[in-house]
């Protein structure tokens, strides 16, 4: 096995006030999103390192970030009880769900980028449906849960919480995958 160079930081881009909780990745590479306890989400130029946009709304600390596979938007999850979806060019908030009794903390978002997956305090999973903003499952689980994923075909979920793994799957996602 080739042995790899050694990996140094490039650059340390510090204008957050506050632990930082999330980062993803554009799926061209060229920006990427960050997301703190000071409450914001900041947008960053990958290449060159400057801050490209300052997302503001959240009330309490955003906990995670997730990017949409065409990179048009993201969507962000706050304890404020939010998820907030964003237009990444513009920076522009484009809809806010509230839906969770308690502090959301992880957000995950559909490989096709039609649902997300929400991770709450309320021990439950929530998804969304993106073009209406409803709700179109929520999964409740003994205990609480850590974190949320999709699997790279959207048919099914993945969470991980006290009492172990969880994996989901639903008629939704037969349906939606045969319309395609």
């Amino acid at each position: 096995m080739p042995v790899m160079a050694a990996w140094r930081p490039a650059r340390a881009l510090a204008d957050h006030t506050d632990r930082l909780t999330s980062v993803a990745i554009a799926p061209d590479g060229t920006w990427l999103a960050t997301a703190s306890f000071d409450k914001s989400v900041r947008i960053w130029d990958s290449t060159t390192g400057r801050q490209r946009a300052v997302l503001l709304g959240h009330t309490k600390p955003v906990m995670s970030v997730a990017i949409a596979p065409d990179g048009t938007w993201l969507a962000t999850a706050s304890y404020d009880k939010t998820v907030r979806i964003w237009n990444s060019a513009t920076g522009q908030l484009r809809a806010a769900h509230v839906g969770h009794t308690g502090r959301v903390a992880s957000v995950a978002i559909a490989p096709d980028g039609t649902w997300l997956v929400t991770r709450g305090d309320d021990k439950a999973l929530r998804i969304w449906n993106l073009a209406t903003g409803d709700i179109g499952a929520v999964m409740r689980v003994d205990g609480n849960l850590q974190d949320c994923k999709w699997s790279p075909d959207g048919q099914w979920l993945a969470a991980v919480g006290q009492a172990g793994l969880y994996l989901f799957t639903s008629e939704f996602a037969r349906l939606n995958s045969s319309r395609r």
